[in-house]
């Protein structure tokens, strides 16, 4: 079959440069456009692609050869990633509403190409990348686990502009495209298929070859409709009656419980899914161009914000774990280290926090093996990994035969059979030296001599855990959060004599389970609990004060936390809080004295969550209304005393950015940016205010010393401000210059 080849470069490129797209014209009429960014591992839109990508179309919208146009990747996993975050990122409140409005008009140019148009997804397809895909007339996906499809823009603090709020309502429902939209939700190829996101999912090995054969099939067909009655693109399928009511007649009632969501899920501190929701809702039923005219006044609102201009710092900060090797502070000797090759996992304690390691570890395809002492804490750690499979199940995320295939890779012990075949073994025992180190020692004789012992202690020194192990330079730390399958932090904590590649090899295991790790250096505590103690110990004497700990509660939720600290002390475990508190005060008794208060507690039963009762009632570990009996369980009154909003911040915040300075003059995290990062996905702090470090270059580093010298003078000298704060109150600096 005879083809004309048409090599395309930049409009403004020097002649020899490379253009991002391929175009193949084959003797029968298919175009083949093929998208691949020269020098880039993505393909992604920047502005000089966009414009090549603007003057291809203009070129194809002139041929008369074309009868169809298939458009394909080179990037292995790549679809298009979307426009450039880069680019997005140096936009301020100024930005020129053109560059939105260039967008429209490009895909507008695509979606009313004379011929046919499929788009063959194998790989991301994300943001401007599923912007294109909506503006194309048919969609194939791979199944492909890497194959997924999205608007994940309100993640960025800003809104899907290029057409994506405008059209994906009218292809897939309102119903499908307020889920997608609001929560930045990426599909696979499965969920996307059932809302008619896509039309159909081919087996990666093949989709090439389909996509061609299907392209060819719809030579001399009719478009599908991009400016039919609704003024936008055509449904792939019927929609049901339901739909069809809630679009209709009902339409006033899916925005109003639409925006009750959001705020439940917000507390409004998110503006971007409100102007999100505004455009949608204004636009639905108006014609196409004036709904893409409200995307314009809606992304100009959000562009520039102190809130996009924190999630999309956050953005870049996950982007560089994904780069990093974990040893990068070794400098030279550092960057030569490479992670060992993980196959087989071992985990050692089968209570609800091994189980969730456990879990994690199979769902992401390693044969796993358990171990405990006790039958009944194995069956536990089976329970575990099977409950959180069957809500999969049951939210039609896996089918029975995925989640037979997971519970396949687990298996159990009470005694060490099939770990001398566990390249890494994940400690979750007591939370106890001894225990540990006992643990670590029966380990080592049984183990192959490369194998890793990872421990998954919450504040205990690893080089002490390893002080009597036989080879301590094969002992890290690996410390998950509660619950593992949704907490999305590992502290990767290496000791004294702790091998780089061990750590680069946890650092990496991590990144493959599916988190995100932060390496920090050992120390009593390590990061985000040391950082942590303060605040819950200071939430602990406001109480003890006086001050009513569901108000208190309330204070931080409102501050942006997920939860308050009497709420986190319940979900946590109020005896398990205790044990660490004691750890931390042997630590730092100056700044994080022990109270023998919350002991109490502990010795009545009251443990929290776990328990049934703690700070809160709960039913079925649903959280229910504040437990007044706590008072008396503590020895004290009703309530005697209100302090304001700001109060309780201050008291709450201002030690734990004291702590934060500690840790960094320490060196027990490399950067403000990675401590931000762990407390984001180790806490909960609200990502929209940037990381505590951010927070607090937003007082101001005089106003903070000023708030801890008021507190020292009032409540003692714990408050003591960090010599690292005290210097920059002094010159002037912040955290991030």
């Amino acid at each position: 079959m005879s083809t004309l080849v048409d090599e395309t470069v930049p409009l403004t490129a020097p002649a020899d440069v490379l253009s991002p797209f391929r175009l193949t014209v084959e003797g029968d009429g298919l175009a083949v456009l093929v998208f691949d960014t020269p020098g880039e591992k993505v393909n992604k839109f920047s502005t000089p692609v966009m414009k090549e990508f603007d003057r291809v179309l203009d070129s194809l919208a002139g041929r008369s050869d074309v009868k169809a146009l298939l458009l394909l990747s080179a990037k292995p996993g790549i679809f298009i990633a979307g426009a450039d975050v880069n680019e997005i990122a140096k936009a301020d409140r100024n930005a020129d509403p053109e560059m939105i409005r260039d967008g429209h008009r490009t895909f507008n140019k695509l979606a009313n190409l004379p011929f046919p148009t499929v788009a063959a997804i194998d790989g991301a397809c994300v943001g401007g990348g599923c912007e294109t895909a909506l503006s194309m007339d048919w969609r194939l996906i791979s199944d492909s686990k890497k194959a997924q499809i999205g608007l994940p823009e309100i993640k960025l603090g800003i809104l899907p502009a290029w057409g994506g709020t405008t059209r994906l309502p009218r292809m897939v429902g309102l119903a499908n495209a307020l889920d997608v939209i609001l929560a930045g939700k990426v599909l696979d190829a499965k969920r996307a298929k059932r809302i008619g996101l896509v039309d159909e999912v081919v087996p990666q090995a093949i989709i090439e070859e389909w996509a061609k054969n299907f392209a060819r099939a719809k030579f001399g067909s009719k478009k599908r409709s991009n400016a039919g009655p609704s003024g936008g693109p055509s449904r792939v399928r019927e929609p049901k009656f339901a739909e069809r009511l809630l679009e209709g007649p009902g339409k006033g009632i899916v925005f109003s419980k639409a925006r009750q969501s959001v705020l439940k899920e917000t507390k409004g501190h998110y503006p971007a899914p409100l102007a999100a929701l505004s455009v949608i809702e204004k636009g639905f039923s108006r014609p196409f161009a004036e709904a893409l005219e409200l995307e314009v006044e809606g992304v100009g609102s959000l562009i520039g914000t102190p809130v996009m201009r924190s999630l999309v710092g956050l953005f870049f900060r996950m982007e560089e774990v994904k780069k990093e090797t974990g040893v990068e502070a070794l400098g030279g000797s550092g960057a030569r280290v490479k992670p060992r090759k993980i196959g087989r996992v071992g985990v050692l304690g089968a209570g609800v926090m091994g189980g969730g390691i456990a879990q994690l570890a199979a769902d992401k395809g390693f044969p796993t093996r358990m171990k405990d002492i006790k039958p009944e804490a194995l069956a536990l750690g089976f329970a575990q990994a099977a409950r959180i499979w069957k809500e999969k199940l049951k939210k039609r995320r896996m089918t029975r035969a995925e989640f037979a295939a997971k519970m396949s890779l687990l298996g159990g012990s009470l005694e060490y059979a099939g770990f001398q075949g566990c390249d890494i073994t994940i400690e979750a025992v007591l939370e106890k030296m001894s225990v540990k180190q006992a643990v670590l020692a029966d380990w080592e004789h049984v183990v192959s001599p490369t194998a890793i012992f990872a421990s998954n202690t919450s504040t205990l020194p690893i080089t002490e855990i390893a002080s009597k192990a036989a080879h301590p330079e094969r002992v890290a730390g690996m410390h998950f959060f509660n619950p593992v399958h949704k907490m999305p932090l590992v502290e990767v904590i290496y000791g004294q004599k702790t091998d780089p590649e061990v750590t680069a090899t946890v650092f990496d295991l991590a990144k493959k389970m599916g988190k995100t790790p932060v390496v920090v250096k050992d120390a009593p505590g390590f990061l985000v609990n040391r950082i942590l103690s303060p605040y819950i110990g200071e939430a602990a004497r406001l109480l003890l004060e006086g001050a009513d700990f569901a108000a208190v509660d309330k204070a931080m939720r409102a501050f942006g936390m997920p939860v308050g600290p009497f709420e986190l002390l319940d979900d946590v475990g109020i005896d398990v809080v205790v044990k660490a508190a004691g750890t931390m005060a042997n630590a730092f008794p100056a700044r994080m004295p022990e109270d023998p208060a919350l002991e109490k507690l502990v010795t009545s039963g009251r443990l929290g969550r776990k328990a049934g009762k703690g700070f809160y009632l709960y039913e079925k570990e649903k959280r229910g209304a504040p437990d007044p009996a706590v008072y008396a369980a503590l020895g004290l009154s009703s309530p005697s005393k209100n302090p304001s909003s700001s109060e309780i911040e201050g008291r709450l915040l201002l030690p734990m950015i004291n702590e934060a300075a500690f840790c960094l003059a320490d060196g027990i995290v490399a950067s403000p940016a990675k401590l931000d990062l762990a407390m984001i996905f180790g806490t909960g702090f609200p990502p929209f205010r940037g990381g505590l470090c951010a927070y607090a270059d937003t007082l101001g580093a005089k106003a903070i010393v000023e708030g801890l010298q008021q507190l020292a003078k009032e409540k003692g000298g714990r408050f003591a401000s960090a010599p690292l704060l005290i210097e920059m109150a002094r010159t002037g600096k912040r955290f991030f210059e």
